[in-house]
């Protein structure tokens, strides 16, 4: 499994704009079928900033997803609407659970 996470700011003024943005991507189209995960987090201390999470299958996928208009298009809006911090791509390995 492979995780992307981009840690951005966004103005405040613009803050309305970018939730929509984001929620459109999210629930505009199909769910993603190789996406294990999405999640958008605020952090506590910094309003206006935010970490967008997602988890993917296979680093395949996730470069397929990458060059998506989708994609390019939020990322682009978090470009006017704020500021990104970073973004990384991450190995994740699953652990067992004895159930």
């Amino acid at each position: 499994m492979i995780g992307l996470e981009v840690l951005f700011k966004i103005y405040p003024a613009k803050r309305a704009e970018f939730l929509l943005a984001f929620d459109m991507m999210k629930t505009g189209e199909r769910l993603e079928k190789n996406r294990i995960d999405l999640e958008l987090f605020e952090l506590v201390r910094e309003s206006n900033t935010f970490l967008w999470r997602e988890h993917w299958d296979s680093a395949e996928s996730l470069t397929h997803y990458c060059n998506e208009n989708k994609y390019k298009a939020l990322m682009g809006a978090i470009d006017i609407l704020g500021n990104q911090i970073h973004k990384r791509t991450l190995s994740i390995a699953e652990e067992a659970t004895n159930e």
